[in-house]
């Protein structure tokens, strides 16, 4: 039988095989709630469940900690990790690693594509580890929803892997909106150059067969998702603007702009959101897109639209034709950018996170602000994203953006890969979790997982 025609082993036919260089292993340790294991005063025992791409960063940011194990589909992006760890036991498999190694890790750092980030954070938490799981959170609302019960159900310490959340730059921008720097903010500008010609796909229908390489677990990387053969325009790198496994550049992007939203403006839940894009197909996210969400107004604040754009039209990157306070230029030479316009100005950061401190836009304000800025209201982050997830950890606190955080901005930038998916009108209905008169959107609010699969059995 061809790789990319096999089953997908469940969970105890995977224990039976050897993962690298193991040997037989333990059948019956069950993946129910348990304490976590407790860790060492200052060094964590973590699992790496995705150790190639993203991975290999959040490997090397925990290097400070004891990795007990990896888990990668890919030899060959796991490669330089592989080198760099000899010792470390590797498995294609991250439940045999679970049932292997359950004992001995405090915590596990999860880095896959979206689409194993329920199956992969349901396993973690219900065996009690700790969990840093990577950005967005999900590619579909239920899958976020899931998580973000399971999570406060454990007590265990999660961290949502948007790494610009600790960025200081980000408390400066909170400071400068609260204090009204550029009067008050009604419009926001978010563009992007994401995604890149060389990593985007078109389909309307799955892509013809290839063969397998030995160095990829195929069936293994498509999880839960249905089957269908292998194919180098799905994984290991252009599965993201695939639906069932990503949702585009408005998700992968997006949910670091919202976070620097959310934080900033508290969002709630909008009004509608509206998107138009180059043609759609059944399969894959647009080429580029335009999303508006329009969110009420709140406590502090007055309504405020955000308009998001990104991919590339005829090779050209999309970005609003205007922004105000902005020049032309600036907008034309910056390939992701956040503007947020006032009564007064322009607050403006040319990056997806809030990398710098945001610029002002007229400059004569901007001199003004500086010689007299407004005073710090703010804690700053003590190290990076993956410190804070650690030090929580240590000192048994919530980490800064647990994952009931993490869901709340994925499924506001999920509404707009709805309503660019329906070409409709998203007016959402949180509690009921459907939209109003629009069947199409509800349909994509679960995803289309194979048959009898159980999230994180």
């Amino acid at each position: 039988m061809p790789a990319s025609a096999r089953p997908i082993l469940n969970r105890r036919q995977a224990l039976s095989r050897l993962a690298v260089g193991g040997a037989a292993v333990t059948l019956g340790l069950g993946l129910r709630p348990v304490r976590a294991a407790s860790p060492s005063p200052a060094r964590l025992r973590l699992a790496f469940w995705g150790v190639g791409g993203r991975g290999r960063a959040n490997v090397y940011n925990l290097a400070d900690h004891q990795a007990m194990a990896f888990a990668d589909v890919d030899d060959v992006r796991a490669a330089e990790i592989y080198e760099k760890f000899p010792s470390v036991p590797r498995y294609r498999d991250h439940r045999v690693l679970l049932d292997r190694h359950a004992h001995e890790i405090d915590g596990i750092v999860i880095s896959t594509p979206d689409h194993w980030h329920l199956d992969m954070g349901l396993a973690a938490i219900r065996a009690g580890k700790h969990v840093y799981l990577e950005k967005p959170l999900a590619p579909t609302i239920w899958e976020c929803r899931e998580l973000r019960k399971a999570a406060a159900a454990s007590g265990v310490i999660t961290q949502f892997g948007a790494q610009g959340h600790s960025f200081e730059a980000l408390q400066v921008l909170r400071e400068w909106v609260d204090a009204g720097v550029v009067g008050a903010i009604h419009a926001v500008y978010l563009w992007t150059d994401r995604m890149r010609p060389h990593d985007y796909v078109a389909a309307d229908e799955p892509l013809p067969g290839q063969a397998v390489p030995s160095t990829f677990d195929w069936e293994q990387w498509l999880g839960p998702r249905r089957s269908r053969p292998y194919h180098p325009g799905y994984a290991p790198s252009r599965w993201r603007n695939w639906w069932d496994f990503g949702a585009g550049a408005v998700t992968d992007i997006g949910v670091h702009m919202f976070d620097v939203l959310q934080s900033t403006f508290d969002l709630g839940v909008p009004d509608s959101v509206t998107a138009e894009g180059s043609p759609p197909k059944a399969l894959t996210a647009p080429e580029w897109a335009r999303v508006v969400w329009r969110f009420p107004a709140r406590a502090g604040r007055g309504p405020l639209a955000v308009t998001w754009l990104g991919g590339f039209d005829g090779g050209v990157v999309v970005k609003p034709d205007t922004v105000p306070g902005l020049s032309r230029e600036l907008v034309q030479r910056t390939d992701s950018g956040m503007a947020f316009v006032g009564t007064e100005g322009t607050l403006f950061i040319p990056d997806m996170r809030a990398s710098s401190r945001p610029r002002i836009y007229p400059e004569a304000r901007e001199r003004e602000v500086l010689a007299s800025p407004p005073p710090r209201t703010r804690p700053r982050p003590k190290g990076g994203h993956w410190q804070d997830w650690t030090d929580a950890i240590l000192a048994g606190r919530p980490a800064s953006a647990p994952l009931a955080y993490g869901a709340e901005v994925t499924e506001t930038v999920l509404l707009g890969a709805l309503a660019l998916r329906s070409r409709k009108e998203v007016r959402w209905l949180p509690e009921a979790m459907r939209c109003v008169d629009n069947p199409a959107a509800d349909a994509w609010v679960t995803p289309a997982n194979r048959p009898g699969w159980s999230p994180g059995a």
